[in-house]
């Protein structure tokens, strides 16, 4: 009686036959972004949420969400973008700035060569933060410019090493030794920033900021290492163990916090129109956004330890996904099962919910997540919504249609069209009732509100005409009949 949410609804949008489960789904589009699954993102496919929000922003703000898919370089203004991509120009800075380092220089020559040097690539400011990597470091900046730093950090470090390894080109053996203490003394003032990430205070926004950070800390400085020949003991091999090792801890307190954070730390205000609430586009988003260090999340959380301490597994399984994944995205719909409980009018509660789930598997599919998710996952969800339709319709129109049921059919006839009357009159008055609110009721997708229009439609409208004719003693009034009735159910669900 109630729809199944797969291949048979392409036609109300054009959706294709992907999915994780092997059967289509209405949350894989073909026609892209046009389609709206009712999030707070203009974009379902393209963007995710800024992953460094400030405190006090709100989750529905469009200003809240960036490229996931970009390239690092995009994140910058222009001009530093245009200096970071010029390495012969730095590279020219370095060769007039390497005297500083020579020998005889003085420590005050160095310290403003260096300074130069780091604000040539807009990074100059690393060496006004906490070099101990306390929280002064960092924790005294707005979280959208602890973003923008870290951003603009990983793209200087490394412009630095491509520019460091052309020390061979033209370079005297001095020079060639100067070099090494440039690169030296760059390296660890460029650590500062990392120990301020580490040290920042437990939330979403740092774990994505320990993430970005680690991975040019854990490739770019084994190169220069490498490079220079520091050993494990030269003091900037050391301190980038021990701030690999920082960001590691950070990022599994972090992610061992994160189900607090989506139960807590964005205000769940709910929206009364039964729409996607701004919560599930910012945490899809955010698992996304997760997701670009893959590879680091894996080995960051994928530690041997034991106990209670130890990180959520993140290795890939018979599942075929990362269990914190799967465990995260249920986290988000077991919250949005719990809010949805404050919305009394009948039916609402059911409207919501299947909002926000398709929201979810719609994000899902369109993106990365889906290879991180087990088989079947779309499926049980196509039948979730399913259900939610079926409770939809029990709640807000089984109600309605009852009004129309007909008992004691041997009375007289005058008392029978007086029921009838009465009845009609009964089942109009329901109607105009769940009429005027659901048009304030909102299903923003366009195949989910062509869906429902229409199992009410089938449902409602059958029933009335059956009713009329078993009645036809009974005068329509002007405005009832079944055609007209129709077309009042098309208006459900605008908002």
């Amino acid at each position: 009686m109630y729809p199944c949410l797969s291949i048979e609804d392409a036609q109300f949008g054009g959706y294709d036959s992907s999915s994780s489960s092997g059967s289509s789904s209405p949350v894989s589009s073909r026609s892209g972004p046009s389609e709206s699954d009712g999030s707070s993102s203009s974009n379902a496919d393209e963007f995710c949420p800024d992953p460094y929000p400030s405190e006090t922003d709100s989750p529905s703000s469009s200003s809240s969400f960036v490229r996931d898919r970009m390239d690092r370089t995009n994140l910058l203004t222009e001009a530093s973008a245009c200096v970071l991509d010029d390495i012969d120009r730095h590279r020219q800075r370095m060769l007039a700035l390497l005297p500083a380092f020579s020998s005889p220089a003085g420590a005050g020559a160095r310290a403003e060569s260096l300074s130069r040097w780091l604000s040539g690539f807009c990074v100059g400011w690393v060496l006004d933060m906490d070099a101990s990597g306390s929280r002064g470091g960092a924790e005294r900046l707005p979280r959208r410019e602890v973003g923008r730093r870290v951003r603009a950090w990983a793209q200087a470090l490394g412009t630095m090493e491509r520019v460091f390894r052309l020390r061979h080109r033209e370079l005297t053996v001095k020079q060639v030794e100067a070099l090494g203490e440039l690169a030296a003394a760059s390296a660890g003032a460029m650590l500062r920033l990392a120990r301020a990430v580490a040290a920042l205070e437990s939330s979403p926004s740092k774990l994505l900021a320990a993430l970005d950070v680690y991975v040019p800390v854990s490739e770019a400085f084994p190169v220069l290492g490498r490079m220079f020949s520091w050993g494990p003991s030269h003091p900037v091999s050391a301190a980038a163990g021990g701030t690999l090792a920082a960001l590691v801890d950070a990022a599994r307190s972090c992610c061992r916090d994160l189900r607090a954070f989506v139960r807590s730390h964005y205000p769940w205000r709910m929206p009364q129109g039964g729409e996607v609430h701004p919560c599930v586009g910012f945490w899809m988003g955010y698992f996304r956004c997760m997701l670009r260090n893959r590879i680091s999340l894996c080995f960051v959380l994928g530690g041997s330890g034991d106990g209670e301490d130890a990180p959520p597994p993140l290795a890939p399984g018979a599942e075929g996904g990362f269990g914190l994944v799967t465990e995260l995205v249920s986290c988000l719909e077991a919250v949005i099962e719990e809010k949805s409980t404050a919305l009394a009018f009948p039916g609402l509660r059911q409207v919501f919910m299947l909002n926000n789930t398709f929201a979810i598997v719609r994000r899902a599919v369109r993106s990365d997540l889906k290879l991180f998710l087990p088989p079947g996952w779309v499926r049980a969800r196509e039948e979730r919504m399913a259900g939610y339709i079926k409770g939809y319709m029990d709640a807000s129109w089984a109600p309605v249609v009852a009004r129309l049921d007909d008992a004691g059919g041997t009375k007289p006839s005058a008392v029978l069209r007086r029921r009838t009357t009465n009845r009609l009159s009964a089942f109009y008055s329901a109607l105009e009732n769940a009429c005027s609110a659901q048009k304030c009721w909102k299903v923003p997708n366009p195949v989910l509100r062509g869906i429902l229009r229409k199992t009410v439609s089938a449902t409602v409208v059958p029933a009335y005409r059956r009713h009329l004719e078993v009645h036809p003693e009974v005068d329509v009034a002007v405005g009832r009949s079944a055609e007209e009735l129709e077309q009042q159910l098309s208006d459900l669900f605008e908002g």
